[in-house]
């Protein structure tokens, strides 16, 4: 239950602070076009470890946290708290989902993504295209004497009136 809602707030959000542990940030690349090639646009997750182990989530995490969890915003901080520290005690390793895994080794911690944006995006070559003469094909030519079609038709229909 709380992995799928720790993955809609990074999404929304494009970070997440993991307490005690460090913070996922999602780093975005505009795609760029040079040298006759474009280049598709990067994204990527990047945790950086904390230095202060006091860090925690904002206040307006936890109330996004309570609302999905359909609890108080104080419940909301003894889940998210007890959800890794379980992890942690069953196993060296934290498991985030589509996000990724977190690994603990000799107190440091290694996060590996799920998420790469290569598997998704290539790179285009451009190539010059070369234009025809139009002066040959042009298909948007009008004749110039348009109006005797028009012309014959009102004399037309005046005659009609006055035979009548």
């Amino acid at each position: 239950m709380m992995l799928p809602i720790l993955e809609k707030y990074f999404l929304a959000h494009g970070q997440l602070v993991l307490p005690g542990i460090g913070l996922l940030n999602l780093s975005q690349k505009d795609a760029i076009q040079t040298n006759g090639e474009f280049h598709p646009p990067m994204h990527q997750i990047i945790f950086d470890a904390m230095i202060e182990p006091t860090t925690k989530p904002s206040k307006l995490f936890y109330i996004y946290l309570s609302d999905h969890l359909d609890c108080t915003i104080e419940q909301a901080i003894i889940d998210y708290t007890t959800f890794f520290t379980n992890q942690l005690a069953l196993s060296n390793e934290i498991d985030l989902g589509n996000l990724g895994q977190l690994n603990i080794s000799n107190e440091a911690y290694t996060f590996k993504s799920n998420f790469d944006s290569a598997h998704y995006f290539q790179t285009i070559h451009l190539e010059k295209v070369q234009l025809e003469d139009q002066s040959q094909n042009n298909f948007n030519t009008t004749s110039k004497q348009w109006w005797i079609l028009p012309l014959i038709i009102a004399i037309s229909a005046i005659l009609a009136i006055f035979l009548k």
